[in-house]
């Protein structure tokens, strides 16, 4: 599913031509959208980590935050800590002892 399908999606629920529809059956208006399961689950859920890890836009995804009850600072938090998340390096595993070599008797 692409990043703009999804931002489409949030800004007609939240601000465009499908916010009433939303507002009244929003299970309807998610099932017959083009969003993946994964991401309606998100919608479901208000999970904005997700939706923003499949490439909302952000002020889409801050319209839908909104909506959902969201204040600006958790919202913030929320993009804050999946940024880190991705940024952070990899912990390298640990070097392994090397082997004594074996002798056979």
């Amino acid at each position: 599913m692409k990043a703009a399908t999804l931002t489409q999606f949030l800004v007609d629920i939240t601000r465009g031509h499908r916010q009433n529809d939303f507002a009244v059956n929003p299970e309807l208006l998610l099932n017959s959208s083009l969003l993946s399961e994964r991401m309606r689950g998100a919608v479901r859920k208000h999970d904005i980590a997700a939706l923003w890890s499949a490439g909302a836009h952000p002020m889409a995804l801050l319209y839908f935050a909104r909506a959902c009850g969201w204040t600006n600072d958790r919202y913030y938090n929320c993009i804050s800590a999946v940024e880190l998340r991705q940024a952070a390096p990899s912990v390298p595993a640990p070097p392994s002892e090397p082997e004594l070599p074996q002798t056979h008797q």
